[in-house]
């Protein structure tokens, strides 16, 4: 008998490439845009995961600086953040802004956030070795140098943004990798950045709001608890050990026991969904904080592995377990998986 029980979730579509996505962003009517680590393309998807467009764009990552791309909830803006600049074009490719700026040392790098109205353009850049990075606001017609604040990394850090339900603040995330992860959030009003550190969230790695908006979950950096914390309070107010979590699992023997890796998510205000070293995806009751269930999607292969990395189906020798799965996102209210076989599999979300 099974540890938990079983949530079937059935295809709703997929789509092939020949290589993996490194960012699925919304755009308006439930289509969504891609783009990909080691080709120089922009993909156009319809909500079935259907083509519309795909258009050359010199945007691939290089040199471990991994390439960020984001839209404005309009889509009428893209921008393109790379290791030497960023770049602001249009929907048909014509390049309206360009930010070059020092160039980001190995994995590190940032995103671009716009604002909530689509008037201000938020990022970070790297100023030198020895020089703090620096967070910019600028306008997203004019591309007029708005404000500018200096953080507390140097050239240290991978930033993230994450929308806040006050459309006035974001989060920023600042992580590196194994190292550490820091959480600040950011505020822009007459001119004025406003950053509130947020040290009671140190090495947890955001996941996302509530849809109520009162709440938001992170993920452990190594060892620690999944945790709740209130919004706009921040204050922890439930978590979980991993070991509470997987505690009797029987459903994967191993050498190595599972444990989270880094993703977890609100499906909405009473259940999350987190996703585990093995590949696995729990849902997790918010009230309770316990496993209700495991989410079975379709078309998803565990395989076992030996001390060596070798495919293994002797139990007495299985060290741990992978799924074809490499990436999980919330997207549109829908569950995507990008997979080992190029593939980005979209299924309805286990409500």
């Amino acid at each position: 008998m099974s540890q938990f029980p079983h949530i079937h979730l059935p295809l709703n579509a997929k789509i092939t490439f020949t290589a993996n996505p490194v960012n699925v962003l919304p755009l308006p009517d439930g289509e969504f845009l891609l783009n990909f680590a080691s080709q120089p393309l922009i993909t156009h998807l319809d909500s079935k995961l259907q083509i519309i467009s795909e258009r050359l764009l010199p945007i691939q990552s290089a040199k471990y600086v991994s390439t960020k791309m984001s839209a404005s909830s309009d889509g009428k803006r893209i921008a393109i953040a790379g290791m030497n600049d960023i770049r602001i074009i249009d929907n048909d490719l014509n390049v309206l802004h360009t930010i070059e700026h020092e160039p980001w040392g190995y994995f590190l790098g940032s995103a671009v956030y716009f604002g909530a109205d689509n008037k201000t353009i938020m990022y970070v850049i790297p100023v030198g070795d020895d020089e703090q990075d620096e967070l910019q606001i600028i306008d997203a017609h004019t591309f007029e140098l708005l404000a500018s604040y200096p953080l507390n990394g140097k050239q240290e850090y991978a930033y993230t943004f994450h929308a806040c339900p006050d459309k006035g603040r974001v989060m920023l995330e600042a992580s590196a990798g194994q190292e550490e992860c820091e959480l600040t959030e950011i505020s822009y009003n007459n001119g004025v950045i406003t950053v509130r550190e947020l040290p009671q969230c140190a090495d947890h790695i955001f996941g996302n709001f509530s849809p109520s908006g009162k709440e938001f979950v992170t993920a452990p950096h190594y060892d620690g608890p999944l945790m709740v914390f209130d919004y706009p309070a921040v204050s922890a107010v439930a978590e979980q050990t991993q070991d509470a979590i997987f505690d009797g699992s029987a459903d994967y023997p191993a050498e190595e026991p599972d444990s989270l890796n880094y993703s977890a998510f609100f499906i909405d205000d009473k259940k999350m969904l987190v996703y585990t070293v093995f590949g696995r995806l729990l849902l997790i009751d918010r009230a309770s904080m316990q496993v209700e269930a495991e989410v079975m999607p379709e078309g998803i292969e565990f395989t076992a592995y030996d001390y060596n990395g070798n495919p293994t189906k002797s139990k007495e020798k299985i060290v741990d377990y992978s799924s074809n799965v490499i990436n999980i996102m919330i997207v549109h209210n829908q569950l995507l998986l990008t997979t080992s076989d190029g593939e980005l599999r979209s299924y309805n979300l286990p409500l």
